[in-house]
């Protein structure tokens, strides 16, 4: 399968990916912090600005991002106590800042005594269905709660007296499934790596117990940093997430070359290089995990010897690879934040929304494969699967790369 037209191909799309921004994660978020000191509400809110550039299809044009955050959170964030509507104390201040995000400071006073805050709040969400709000909010002396608002739920109540949230845990489940699945189908990394996956084998119960194997062993993973027993480097995690689909879809397209002495050198050699310029301009990953990345790769590429024997050992990769992959999960997760009162719930829920996401990825793949080979592209099931290959590849060396020099 792998020939000099393959290895142009592979040239040929490594240089374009390198040409242009891929970001693994582009979900449309926002988050907010509130800070209730009797009739006082301080609120801070924080937007990407490619968000707010969305804007002016509901708002109209205007000179500045700054103002439009303004103008738009103005109308769409609001915050009662004992249905009367809070104030604000003076005018929303806005600024665009250095690292692509434009924030908000609002004031609130609520004259009302009463025990109950309701805030409401459907900003972004007329420009982007889609869209998730991540609030944290802290009254008077109370621990700080977390609350998730979506174009389904956009609103959230407070009791002053016990500075706690009235969902449910059941509600908290619920929305942590959103925020799992919705995390999966927009981790286009993630993606990536199930993809190659799939490139290994195409029985389905072999594909089955390789999925298996990712699912436990980025589950143990996300359970272990989320409730904080281990906290790797993030930006090390990320960076081998690329490694994941780089190895995996390279071992797909060379499993069943005769010369894989030639390819794992080749392969390794490459890492080498890229270790000593990561090391020399202080990269990401240290020392000691660019020299079990660069053993692993060559005595992996070596030891395995046909496409039956990478079927065989595929559940146990996909684990060891899962594990990788549970704590970029894990990273997103700390971002957005666990409820203290439903910590494992929140967990369960985020866990359970990737794995159905996973599921829903994998049909619709199998669903593609089938169709297609009923017709006829079936004719040309080689070159798909090498372009595929190619394909993954470009995007673990753009990831890898990237993200292992910290550019």
């Amino acid at each position: 399968m792998y020939n000099k037209f393959t290895h142009t191909l592979l040239a040929f799309f490594v240089l374009v990916l390198i040409s242009f921004p891929i970001n693994a994660h582009q979900l449309s978020r926002s988050f907010s912090k509130w800070e209730i000191n009797d009739k006082n509400v301080e609120v801070s809110f924080t937007v990407p600005a490619r968000q707010v550039t969305l804007l002016p299809a509901v708002e109209g044009p205007l000179s500045s991002l700054d103002e439009l955050l303004a103008r738009h959170l103005e109308k769409h964030l609001k915050i009662y106590n004992s249905n009367d509507e809070c104030g604000k104390s003076s005018e929303i201040q806005s600024s665009y800042d250095d690292n692509d995000y434009v924030r908000a400071q609002i004031n609130f006073i609520c004259e009302n005594n009463g025990d109950e805050i309701l805030i409401k709040n459907n900003s972004f969400f007329p420009v982007s269905i889609g869209h998730v709000h991540f609030a944290r909010i802290k009254i008077n002396d109370s621990d700080w709660q977390e609350s998730i608002f979506t174009s389904s739920r956009q609103e959230a109540t407070f009791s002053l007296s016990t500075g706690k949230s009235d969902q449910s845990k059941f509600e908290i489940f619920v929305d942590y499934i959103y925020l799992g699945f919705d995390h999966i189908l927009e981790g286009y990394d993630h993606l990536a790596f199930l993809l190659a996956i799939l490139l290994i084998t195409f029985q389905f119960r072999k594909m089955l117990l390789s999925i298996t194997g990712f699912t436990l062993g980025h589950s143990i993973t996300l359970a272990l940093a989320s409730l904080g027993y281990v906290q790797p480097s993030g930006e090390a995690i990320e960076a081998l997430i690329g490694f994941t689909i780089l190895l995996v879809a390279y071992e797909a397209l060379t499993i069943e070359e005769k010369n894989r002495y030639s390819f794992a050198s080749i392969l390794t050699l490459l890492i080498i290089i890229l270790a000593a310029v990561s090391l020399f301009i202080g990269g990401t990953i240290n020392i000691m995990t660019w020299i079990g990345l660069i053993i692993f790769t060559f005595f992996y590429n070596i030891l395995l010897e046909d496409r039956e024997q990478a079927e065989k050992l595929n559940p146990l990769i996909t684990i060891i690879f899962g594990l990788i992959h549970g704590f970029g999960f894990a990273g997103v997760l700390s971002e957005l934040g666990l409820p203290k009162d439903g910590l494992v719930v929140g967990l369960l829920g985020f866990n359970l929304g990737v794995e159905l996401g996973q599921i829903l990825v994998v049909l619709i793949a199998l669903a593609i494969l089938f169709l297609l080979g009923k017709t006829y592209l079936s004719r040309y099931k080689g070159f798909v699967y090498d372009l595929t290959g190619m394909l993954l590849i470009a995007l673990g060396v753009y990831w890898f790369v990237g993200r292992a020099l910290g550019i």
